[in-house]
């Protein structure tokens, strides 16, 4: 039976692409537990200084995601911060991580399975060890929601994301994976239900 290679390294890409999306990215969230978010409905976004004014192709993908998720959520975006029951703010924070994996291989077999037979000790059992250490860069999108009357933050959502994540991917994958972000972010927003739309 002839085998075609090239099939079954698109398969083997799908099913690995198909797989990372199916993985919630690691996400935190904090809230203001005396503040009422039953009363939560309109939205506006912080404007932005002179030095953040110039936004990039990621951050308008970042706005939108959120802004969709909102959307969905029940709530309704206003251009008139002094109409928006809460503000939306964003920034990214990026840290290193280190990962230590350690891999044990030893030779010869083991032979438990004989228990009327008096074996050396295996305490001093030939084996080798070898520590992997990586490190790789992080970025965290953390969002925060502010009360526009006390000026406080009452929700605080992060999201975090390797750092590269968007090599060789199509706009559009881009913005898959940035709605996905969002949504596993701005899972556990408001607090205690979700305002029907």
């Amino acid at each position: 039976m002839k085998v075609n290679y090239s099939r079954l390294i698109q398969a083997l890409v799908l099913i690995t692409v198909i797989s990372s999306c199916a993985i919630k990215p690691p996400t935190t969230s904090d809230y203001d537990t005396a503040y009422n978010f039953s009363k939560l409905r309109n939205y506006a976004w912080i404007q932005p200084t002179d030095s953040e004014k110039v936004a990039t192709l990621d951050n308008r993908r970042q706005v939108n995601a959120i802004e969709t998720v909102l959307n969905q959520k029940g709530f309704n975006k206003v251009n008139d911060a002094e109409k928006a029951d809460f503000l939306l703010k964003t920034h990214m924070v990026t840290d290193k991580k280190v990962d230590v994996d350690r891999f044990y291989s030893t030779w010869g077999y083991h032979p438990f399975f004989h228990p009327n037979v008096a074996y050396p000790s295996f305490h001093g059992w030939p084996s080798n060890s070898t520590t992997v250490v990586t490190e790789r860069k992080v970025g965290t999108l953390v969002l925060d929601i502010v009360d526009p009357e006390k000026k406080q933050v009452i929700w605080r959502g992060t999201v975090e994301s390797p750092l590269g994540i968007y090599s060789n991917r199509t706009p559009e994958e881009r913005a898959t994976i940035e709605l996905k972000n969002a949504n596993a972010m701005l899972e556990t927003f408001p607090p205690g239900k979700v305002i029907a739309k």
